[in-house]
């Protein structure tokens, strides 16, 4: 007979499709000290989940001093972005914005425009990669703005340098790369190692961000209240959960072309019953199937982990198991 922590990477798998996507997802329950994952250590583009340690970044920076959350931010015309954006429309009339809005426009409706302003200002790669070593953190990547990883995904060569960059001619550029051009872009993008996040490398920095490791005491309790105030797909994690389950996330997709998806991903934590805390990451790529498809996946997910760890007892007991029946 079979005991029932042995089961707990075969519910997070028990969707596994035959065919039409690539998913990966991990898990982290304290005090369990184990992570639960399927295809754990596997790469999956981050899409606009790299919006959650962009913003951690920002904080740290509030942290040392170097800006304040009420500090009036410049816009520039290559951070516009006009597509997700509740900035973009005001951009013409306001050129600056307070960063304490800006953090939470990025992370709880993944403001695209909010999103190059702020990777801008705090250093663009070499700062994240520098982060990500402070922290202490393997498996997650931030090397390339939005923006830019957009071009590449759709085909676009030899563009100008970011201080050139327009919204119009962001479009004007992608619009010209024909359908072919950008499927192709599309499986390079998903082979490529940059701008990518490991489910347990996600779950290690949700796990470390919860338990005031790596902000100050009121830095970490904004970025919870943001991330708790998150709208973007309540189908995924959030969708087969109890009614009322407060769920701390952030959501990311990219474009489809040929129905081929790069990423559609959701990383959070989600607050147990008993007052217990959760963590979950689940990246979906190279998927072509339709959107409810692969946000459904997603649901069934979190909710095979949320009935695996809801209670208290059964995250003790779990701390008895060894690990590769947790």
């Amino acid at each position: 007979m079979r005991r029932r922590g042995a089961n707990t990477r075969g519910k997070m798998a028990a969707d596994r499709p035959r065919h039409g996507w690539h998913r990966g997802s991990g898990c982290f329950a304290p005090p369990v000290r184990k992570l639960c994952s399927l295809n754990g250590e596997e790469r999956f583009p981050l899409a606009s989940v790299c919006k959650l340690p962009i913003a951690m970044n920002i904080l740290a920076l509030v942290d040392e001093g170097k800006l304040a959350l009420n500090r009036e931010i410049e816009v520039l015309p290559r951070d516009v972005v006009s597509g997700v954006s509740t900035i973009a429309p005001r951009w013409k009339a306001q050129r600056r914005f307070p960063l304490n809005e800006m953090i939470e426009l990025m992370v709880a409706r993944s403001d695209n425009t909010a999103v190059e302003t702020l990777f801008r200002i705090g250093g663009e790669g070499p700062a994240m990669a520098a982060r990500f070593r402070e922290w202490k953190v393997e498996g997650v990547r931030v090397d390339r703005s939005e923006r830019q990883c957009g071009l590449d995904r759709n085909g676009v060569e030899n563009y100008p340098p970011p201080a050139e960059w327009t919204d119009e001619l962001i479009g004007a550029l992608i619009a010209r790369t024909s359908q072919e051009l950008r499927y192709r872009a599309t499986q390079r993008f998903l082979a490529d190692p940059r701008d990518t996040g490991t489910p347990n490398g996600t779950v290690q920095l949700l796990a470390r961000v919860f338990r005031g490791e790596v902000l100050s005491q009121p830095s970490t309790a904004r970025l919870i209240e943001i991330l708790k105030a998150t709208t973007t797909f309540p189908t995924r994690i959030k969708g087969l959960l109890p009614p009322g389950t407060i769920v701390a996330h952030k959501t990311g997709l990219t474009g489809t072309v040929k129905r081929l998806t790069a990423a559609t991903n959701d990383s959070g934590v989600i607050f147990l019953p008993d007052g217990g805390q959760l963590a979950l990451s689940v990246y979906v790529k190279a998927s072509t199937r339709n959107d409810a498809a692969r946000d459904r996946v997603i649901a069934r997910i979190a909710r095979a982990a949320f009935e695996v760890f809801q209670s208290r007892d059964q995250r003790e007991r779990l701390l008895t198991l060894p690990s590769n029946e947790a």
